[in-house]
């Protein structure tokens, strides 16, 4: 639930100080509830994430870049209009029909050969050749950029009735616009003269930077861009995620994305290592894997673990009566491990300092916990905590409650209190 207008709690001041505190780890948002926004001082360990993230963090930020858009709204269309070639002659043998100049001299030979037939010409004709090399590395990136478009949109490119004054602020739908103009360009009918391209190689990108014309310089730098994605991922993100990430289009988003980030940050204050670093909206549904000694510690956003699955009361009676399929997801899920034993805490945002919609969340939290209720036993505890943005009574000390209530201030301390006090000793 959104909050808009007079039921907003933030001011434009607010929304500043959070995409401010976000910043540092935004590039890890890739929900396509998202658009572009500038990033400054990004100081990330990329080494962390697996090679699937890192394709996946390259081509979103590869198609949204400067670049691609003058290659496909410039770049591509000028070199197609102007294409360059190989001029060939060829000399064709004819039958009564001339095309081109005669050459006498092959003329006769023919005639000779075929035993005097004078309705032999040999005639030279001039051919033009495009498959060059400058012209393949051209062919490569627009397939490149409509085969990554329609995995990342999900959109079917080779639809002709778009309307893309449709699309909005979503990168997505820069994605997908992308994608339609490079498609489009692809039906120009000199690109069947051209050889595809299986391996994009630095020879090819040096001959093509050496054709005469500056388009096909910038499209030598496009494609010293993508070879660098494809061989140097870790530099190529370091370079570009200091220039933009994604931001949440929506502020309870943004919020909830907020108080996941100072999570992270109590974690590693508190000495847990993060072992896997995974991308919100990604595939897996865990975002992010630390380790402290024996303890293995899981966060999930808008997910939810397998034993919740397994264990959820409402779950199967929702869907026995038709009403939902689905399980509820709370905003964010800890899941803590240490040899057999489990913890589990579950987090739920409210982007609010309004008493009402803070109970509201309250109570949502409780019916979480006893949703869940069957995967506490003897060796596993289950433990909620309902964050707000202000009007919260903040505590200095916190006490073993079911569970926890705080505001943005007080949020280190209370981090600080469940990961160095209650996950201390052995759960």
């Amino acid at each position: 639930m959104s909050l808009h207008g007079r039921n907003d709690s933030w001011t434009e001041q607010d929304h500043r100080y959070i995409l401010k505190k976000t910043n540092n780890e935004l590039w890890r948002f890739v929900q396509k509830n998202a658009s572009v926004a500038p990033a400054e001082d990004i100081f990330v360990n990329l080494t962390g994430v697996s090679k699937k993230n890192l394709q996946l963090l390259c081509e979103i930020y590869f198609l949204l870049s400067d670049e691609v858009r003058e290659f496909v709204e410039e770049i591509a269309p000028s070199i197609l209009n102007r294409l360059s070639k190989v001029s060939l002659r060829e000399y064709k043998v004819l039958r009564g029909n001339i095309r081109g100049k005669v050459n006498w001299g092959k003329t006769l030979t023919e005639r000779y050969a075929s035993g005097g037939d004078q309705s032999i010409f040999v005639c030279s004709q001039r051919s033009s050749l495009f498959d060059l090399p400058e012209n393949r590395l051209l062919l490569f990136l627009l397939k490149r950029i409509v085969s990554i478009s329609k995995s990342l949109s999900g959109n079917d490119i080779s639809e002709t009735n778009i309307d893309l004054n449709r699309f909005s602020d979503k990168w997505v739908d820069t994605v997908t616009e992308f994608g339609l103009k490079a498609n489009k360009l692809l039906k120009n009918p000199f690109i069947r003269e051209i050889g595809e391209m299986y391996d994009l190689s630095f020879k090819v990108i040096m001959e093509t930077e050496k054709t005469r014309g500056q388009m096909y310089t910038r499209l030598a730098n496009i494609g010293r861009m993508y070879y660098l994605i494809l061989n140097k991922p870790i530099n190529y993100l370091e370079e570009v995620l200091n220039i933009k990430t994604l931001e949440p289009l929506n502020k309870d988003t943004l919020y909830e994305i907020a108080v996941l980030f100072k999570f992270f940050s109590a974690t590693r204050r508190n000495g847990w290592i993060e072992k896997n670093i995974g991308l919100i909206g990604g595939s897996s549904s865990i975002i992010s894997h630390f380790k402290l000694g024996t303890k293995k510690l899981k966060v999930y956003y808008q997910s939810i673990p397998k034993e919740f699955e397994k264990e959820s009361r409402y779950g199967p009676l929702m869907n026995k009566y038709g009403l939902s399929d689905r399980f509820r997801r709370p905003d964010i899920v800890v899941e803590v491990t240490n040899r057999t034993k489990k913890s589990y805490y579950i987090i739920e945002v409210k982007r609010s300092n309004k008493r009402g919609y803070l109970v509201d969340g309250a109570y949502k939290l409780f019916g979480y916990l006893k949703d869940f209720e069957s995967v506490k036993g003897n060796e596993n505890n289950l433990s909620g905590v309902l964050v707000g943005w202000s009007n919260i009574k903040d505590l200095d000390s916190f006490d073993d409650n079911e569970i926890h209530i705080s505001s943005w201030k007080n949020l280190d301390n209370l981090f600080d209190y469940i990961l160095n006090e209650e996950l201390k000793v052995d759960i």
